[in-house]
Parts: C-alpha cells; structure tokens; sequence
C-alpha cells in the first residue's frame, strides 16, 4: 500500500509538471503579454571588444575599479597579467542604457559580461529596440526553478551520534558529512577558514537562526527588491511582498554548506565568509529569472568570492523566445551556462545542483550543470544508491554529467519556519538542491588546504578521488566524493587555521596539524613570528606531541614565552615532507596569522 502511495504520488507529480510546462507554453503571447529579454550591446561607448586594454589606460582604471584584492588574486591563479582585467570588467554604456529607458523600457539588470540589459517588453516594444544601431541581438530571458522535493523523512525522537572520534558533535547531520570523509578533515582543524563562499537562491534567514546567525557574512542584496536584506520580506509595508517561506530554501542550502550548532547540525565548511544573493522570487509562477543570477554572479566575483554553490537549474522547456531543448544542453548556449563558465574563467569553483528531472532518455541534464567547467553534482541516499529524482547525462555533445554526487536525500538543514529571534528548528529535505553545497562545502575544504589550486584542479581533485573513479558514468559521474583524499591529492598541507591557548604561567601555546601521505622531516615544522608591525621574522621550532600515521601525520605545538610583549603579533607556518614544503598560510609572509594582545581570536590577514 505504501509502494502504490509513493508510485502515485510520483505518477500526479510528473503530469502536473507536463501540464505546467504545457500550459506556460500555450499561453505565451508576445503580442499582448510584456516577457522579459535580454538586449545587447555592440560595444560599450568608445571602447571596443577587441581594443587591447594597456595596465594603467583609462579603461583599464575603469574596469579595475570594482573589484576587490581578493577577486584580482584569484584571476591571478588562473590568468596571465594583461587579461586579469578586461573588456568585459567594463560597465555597460550608461547612454544606451538611457536611450531603452526613453522608450519606456525600464532595466530589471544590467551586465557588464554579456554587454547586456534586460527589460519588460512587448514585441512592438522589440521591433523598435531593433532599430537602435548600438543594438547587437536580443534574447529571451528565461526562468530557474530550485532543485529540491518534498522529503517525506519526518523529526522523530532524540537522536546519538554514533561514537566515533569525532572533534565535534554533528547530530543528525553526521551521515551526510561522514559519508564524504568530512569529519577527518575537521579533526586537524581543515574548516574552510580564509575561503569565501558566494551562494544564489530565494533568501536567508540567517540572522535568528541558532546554526547560522554566527557564522561569518561580509555581506547580501537582495536582486529582486534591490535592497541589502535576503531574508524574507512578508510585510504589509512591502509592496510587493514575500510569499511564506520565501528565505526557506536559501536558509536550507546555506546551513547545509556552512551551519553550526554542536549536536544539532555542522556543515562541511563551517569557517568560510559568505557573500549572499537573494535571486529566486517564490511568488512568481516563473520562479526566477536568470537576469538576477547573472547580476548576482557578476557582483559577488567582484567581492572576490572563490566557490560558488547554486541549487537553482534552467528546465528547457521555459519559454520565452528561445524555447531550449535536450540539443541545447551542450555547455555553450543557453545564458546561465555562459554566465557560469565565465565565472569558472575567472577562477571560481562553480558548483551547480544537477537537477531532479529523474532518469530518462533522452537525457534530463539541465542547465547550467551542462557545463564543462561547471561541478555538477547528482543525488544518493545515505547507502550510496543514486536517488530516483536525481538528473542523468550525459550532455548533447556527449560529455559525462554528473561530475561527482554526494547526500541529497534526506538531509538534515536548518529552517526559516519561525521568526523567532533564536530560532532552533530543523528538517529533513531532499533534492540535488543539497548534495550541492555539501560538495561545494567540500571544494572549499580543499581550497582552504590548498589554496593555489584552480577550478580545474579542485575538479580533478574530487573526480579522481570520487569512488567511481575508475568507471564512471552518466548516472553516479566519478562517483561519491571523499573530503580527506581530495585533500591530499595535491600533497601534503596543515591546519588551515591554528589554535592558540594560554598557559597558567602566561606563555602562549601554538598548535596545527601537519597532514601528509608521505614522511615529515619534524626539523622542518616551524613557527614565524613578528611583533608590533615588525618585518623581522623570529623562528621558533615546533614540537611533535600527537604523531599519527607513523611520522606522515601529526600535531606540532610552539611556545611564545610570556615575556614575549605585543599587542599584535603576526605569524605563519613552513613545514616540508619528502616531496614539498608548504607554507601557511599560503604566499606567507605578504599573508599571515595574527593575534591581538589579550584575546587568543585568529584571524587572517
């Protein structure tokens, strides 16, 4: 009886999902109905596509000015120096955007990737923007849609961890890290610390809720109510209004990556700064549009975001305009995928749910996970069995998707089903919506150990370490992902943050793991220390105090004797193993530890 419930269920769940496509089809009207689309430009005023940009030149100037240190560093891993920053860094000719405008045409946004604005328009309105001679082309705008179902997985009863040597106490939310090897990371202080997440979706609720008001957000705006809040704006002094629990997936998704809260909930990489997006509008019957996405993607790689995790996907049967199909899904033509491989470009991890669309044929990939630079991530359960929703490839070009999967089916997240100002509820959900940020979690993890890695790197990096290797396929990808070999598939690295404590007699103690699949020379195992904006470095050697793995894996300690007056110190870490030495954190001394007198608080400069 059961079996035929579920069967049912799925059975209603798929002809409603035709029917909707159907009926949005049917009813697209461009004649009398105002769609959005995207209009572009042929050039940006009196700069060119193809006018070199000389280090120093007005445009060069203009196009730097917007991004952060942090953005310029990681274009830098990937980029030779003339093409860090370009053409496309350029805003958008201000006096185009004014000439749509006169003809009643109002930006919902505006890129500066694709030389492009988006506007609401009739197609009388359209046959006019044509005659502009600063015109290129004009595309349809076209909808996302979260990719998460109903978990049918209730809260019952108090719920033990299993016992395990553990540093922290997950709750329920042990299965989904300890099946991806997340834990052994935690162990020797590997949390995601120095790495900055950027994350799309409906909104966050992370300001009351006890798993997430702690954790490290430089900032959010809100795409769709142009404001910088991301939480849900059900008020009757909002017009227009949120629906209820409009922040409800965002909140889910976030605390999936990044949550914590000891015996309740600890995501993979807990210790990462944020830049928050809030791109999806629930009461929408097209649920988001990919011009806030885009916007979005666009501003939070300024900020200098390293990982991007997306549960939001493209369906192809969305209308307007070009009404995408199975051929499509090729990684190069609809505007989502060309707007994540251009962040992939700039050296971002770009992580995307692969989608619910079940296993068909012909193939349900979706889009933007049909990118080849993008990490698109399918479903099992808590066995390592494929989930019934989760998407399959492989791309129309004939690429292998998914790239790798993780837990998607009843997982444990946090809720934004209260406005309480500490809020403590929990769920279980499911959907390729949250093995997402479980592997983008992880793509921090190894970011934070090795942070000179590429997007092509941490990409390897999981598909080689991932359990089906050695046969994938375009069910599983490479297979479940493992935190601690992905870690150490680029060699030996530490603690991405140390701990430090102070003794009763006042010295201040010191402490990181050194991690390695091959020996450690102890003798190599160092502390570098400055005082008071000093340069002059002093050199303390570390003592071995928790060996592990016979002499591949340990814990080192250093002592900083009282007398030792600061009021900030500044420090790193060398160590070096049989194959390379490593330096934390990493292009130390321009980047260092330091510590304020009287705190033991570590940050990083």
């Amino acid at each position: 009886m059961i079996k035929f419930r579920i069967t049912f269920a799925l059975l209603l769940f798929l002809f409603l999902l035709t029917a909707a496509s159907e009926l949005r089809a049917q009813s697209y009207q461009p004649e009398t109905t105002e769609y959005r689309y995207w209009i572009y430009f042929k050039d940006k005023g009196k700069f060119k596509k193809d006018d070199p940009m000389t280090i120093g030149s007005e445009a060069y100037n203009i196009a730097k000015s917007e991004l952060s240190d942090k953005a310029l560093i990681r274009r830098a891993k990937v980029l030779s120096p003339e093409k860090i920053v370009s053409y496309d860094d350029l805003p958008v000719n201000q006096e185009y955007v004014d000439k749509v405008k006169q003809l009643g045409l109002l930006p919902n946004a505006v890129s500066k990737w694709f030389n492009a604005m988006s506007v609401m328009a009739k197609k009388k309105d359209l046959d006019v923007v044509k005659k502009l001679g600063f015109v290129e082309k004009i595309e349809g705008v076209h909808y996302l849609d979260n990719a998460n179902i109903p978990s049918t997985k209730k809260i019952v009863g108090d719920y033990k961890q299993p016992v395990a040597k553990t540093k922290y106490s997950y709750g329920p939310s042990y299965w989904q890290n300890e099946q991806i090897k997340v834990p052994e990371l935690h162990n020797f202080g590997v949390t995601g610390f120095g790495v900055t997440v950027g994350m799309c979706d409906d909104g966050f609720a992370w300001r009351n809720h006890e798993a997430l008001k702690n954790r490290n957000v430089l900032g959010e705006y809100d795409w769709i109510f142009k404001d910088d809040s991301t939480e849900n704006q059900q008020s009757p002094n909002q017009i227009p209004s949120d629906p209820m629990d409009q922040d409800g997936h965002g909140t889910a998704t976030m605390s999936t990556l990044g949550g914590f809260k000891e015996g309740s909930l600890i995501g993979p990489a807990f210790d990462v700064d944020f830049w928050l997006s809030k791109t999806e509008y629930g009461a929408s019957e097209t649920p988001v549009e990919e011009d806030y996405w885009l916007q979005a993607v666009e501003w939070m790689e300024a900020k200098g975001i390293e990982v991007i995790s997306c549960s939001l996907i493209y369906k192809p049967f969305d209308k307007p305009n070009d009404e995408y199909d199975y051929k499509d899904m090729n990684g190069r033509t609809t505007v989502i995928v060309r707007a994540a491989e251009h962040a992939a470009y700039l050296g971002i991890v770009v992580v995307n749910a692969m989608g619910n669309e079940y296993q068909t044929q012909p193939p349900s990939i979706v889009s933007p996970p049909d990118g080849d630079s993008v990490i698109a991530v399918g479903a099992i359960d808590s066995a390592g069995t494929i989930a019934f929703f989760s998407s399959n490839g492989p791309t129309s070009d004939g690429r292998m998707k998914p790239d790798v999967v993780a837990m998607g089916l009843d997982d444990y997240v946090a809720t934004s089903y209260t406005a309480s100002s500490n809020d403590t509820t929990y769920a279980y959900e499911s959907g390729t919506s949250f093995a997402c940020p479980l592997t983008a979690g992880v793509c921090a993890l190894i970011l934070s150990a090795h942070p000179e890695l590429t997007p092509m790197q941490v990409r390897e990096a999981l598909k080689n370490t991932a359990n089906k290797k050695d046969k994938p396929d375009n069910v599983y990808g490479w297979g479940l992902i493992n935190a601690y070999d992905a870690a150490l598939y680029y060699g030996m690295f530490t603690s991405n943050k140390p701990e430090m404590g102070v003794q009763s007699n006042g010295n201040k103690i010191f402490s990181l793991y050194v991690i390695s699949k091959n020996p450690v020379d102890p003798g190599t195992v160092k502390m570098h220390y400055a005082v008071d904006g000093s340069s002059d470095y002093n050199e303390i050697q570390m003592e071995l105090i928790e060996k592990l793995d016979n002499n591949m894996t340990g814990k080192y300690y250093a002592l900083l004797p009282a007398d030792v007056k600061y009021d900030v110190i500044k420090y790193y870490f060398t160590a070096t193993d049989s194959q390379k030495s490593v330096t934390t954190p990493y292009s130390a001394p321009q980047r260092f530890f330091f510590t304020k007198n009287g705190t033991t608080n570590i940050e990083l400069y």
